[in-house]
């Protein structure tokens, strides 16, 4: 699950603060069983540091529907993975937010070909300082880690057929990749 997480690396938090659900979303990147991410001090749950948290990352999705199938008398569904990761949000030391930051742009700017990857070091001193100034580094340490991967795996080859083939021809990116983990 960990892995799906470092292949998606974007999550939506959720955090219960004052009484009062609270979402950010934010990029982040898998260090051994935790995660480390970076919020603006103004966000309201890095205000609320430490806090309980849950942290939900998100592959492809796709909507299936019934005329996909072989077999009839059917209803429209939707396929995906995603894992949510419940545990508690700490803020980190300036240190480890510096650290943060290199090795985010290091992993995404990796992601993107034929480009001299970027590095907090084109930054100037000064505009470096005040944009560490306004975020606060965050490590979330999984208590519990849940995993869901609905990819028709309750149909029949079959029908499971017909939803790939369905999926691999659709214009959409996120369709054909909901086709590509069922295979």
């Amino acid at each position: 699950m960990l892995a799906f997480v470092a292949e998606h690396a974007f999550a939506t938090l959720v955090a219960t603060v004052d009484g009062r659900v609270i979402v950010a979303q934010a990029p982040l990147i898998v260090d051994g069983a935790r995660c480390l991410l970076h919020l603006s001090r103004a966000n309201a749950i890095a205000k609320a540091l430490p806090v309980a948290a849950i942290a939900i990352v998100t592959g492809p999705n796709a909507y299936v529907s019934p005329d996909w199938y072989r077999e009839g008398d059917q209803v429209p569904t939707w396929n995906y993975e995603s894992v949510e990761i419940a545990g508690e949000l700490a803020a980190t030391d300036d240190d480890t937010l510096r650290e943060i930051l290199i090795r985010e742009s290091a992993s995404f700017e990796g992601r993107i070909a034929d480009k001299r990857p970027w590095t907090i070091d084109k930054l100037a001193p000064a505009t470096l300082a005040a944009k560490l100034a306004g975020i606060v580094g965050v490590a979330l340490v999984p208590g519990d880690l849940r995993g869901t991967r609905k990819l028709s795996q309750n149909k029949s080859a079959a029908d499971r057929a017909g939803v790939i083939e369905a999926l691999s021809a659709s214009p959409r990116e996120a369709d054909r990749a909901v086709a590509e983990r069922m295979r």
